[in-house]
């Protein structure tokens, strides 16, 4: 089994995402991951940073930047795999609403209307036709909006990011109640950020597909270091 980071930002990417590429690189070579999702924001300020005029030229454009990082984690034979955190549109107007999808191809995106002008319900519909596997992110986080349980496959139980409250107890019971898959992700997005989560992969898990598919089986161990993201987040607080 290889240690695989399901949620990290890269520079360029993400908006929010202020830590070098190489730092990202080397944080996870010294934290003896063996793979890592890049799932760079897809909303419309990131859709801005992006470069191209049509849809599909942008579309190129954010598919290009995890490929430069599977090429920048190549030489340390660490997997990296294609996501894409998607900022859907609210069900209220006081918050927000983000939901990971796993398993997306560049076609998948070219071929749709921009995924962050889809409600909850009709991502959950385009991830469902794909057999693509798309969960809340962060369901508790301060200012988010929940999500209905009956339009994703599972939601973010732990959130490593220690810049926000993300109550992951009260996530890891709405996984419970409602049949849902708990995810585990450092959310990472900074230099001085701290590896706190993940999942463990068997080692011929190689392709998005076959990331896909496993998550679908929920037989997974998770990472989750609550005491290390507990310490930081007191830490973070009382700083700003």
């Amino acid at each position: 089994m290889i240690k695989l980071e399901t949620h990290a930002h890269s520079f360029g990417g993400s908006y929010c995402a202020t830590s070098p590429n190489e730092v990202l690189v080397d944080t996870y070579v010294k934290a003896g991951y063996g793979g890592i999702v890049i799932t760079n924001h897809f909303s419309p300020s990131g859709y801005e940073l992006l470069k191209g005029e049509t849809h599909a030229e942008k579309v190129r454009s954010y598919f290009a930047l995890i490929e430069n990082m599977r090429e920048m984690f190549k030489p340390f034979d660490i997997k990296v795999f294609y996501g894409t955190e998607v900022c859907a549109v609210p069900s209220k107007s006081d918050g927000y609403e983000e939901y990971m999808i796993y398993g997306i191809s560049e076609k998948d995106m070219t071929d749709s209307k921009p995924l962050f002008t889809f409600t909850q319900k009709e991502l959950f519909r385009f991830a469902e036709k794909r057999g693509l596997f798309m969960y809340q992110t962060h369901p508790f986080r301060d200012r988010v909006m929940t999500g209905d349980p009956r339009f994703m496959h599972g939601a973010e139980s732990f959130n490593g990011h220690f810049h926000h409250y993300n109550h992951n107890d009260i996530a890891k019971e709405f996984c419970a109640k409602n049949g849902l898959i708990g995810m585990s992700g450092t959310d990472y997005h900074h230099e001085d950020q701290p590896i706190t989560a993940g999942i463990y992969v068997p080692e011929n898990v190689c392709t998005n597909e076959q990331l896909t598919e496993f998550i679908f089986q929920n037989k997974f161990k998770t990472i989750e270091d609550a005491l290390t993201y507990e310490r930081e987040l007191r830490k973070y607080k009382e700083n700003i």
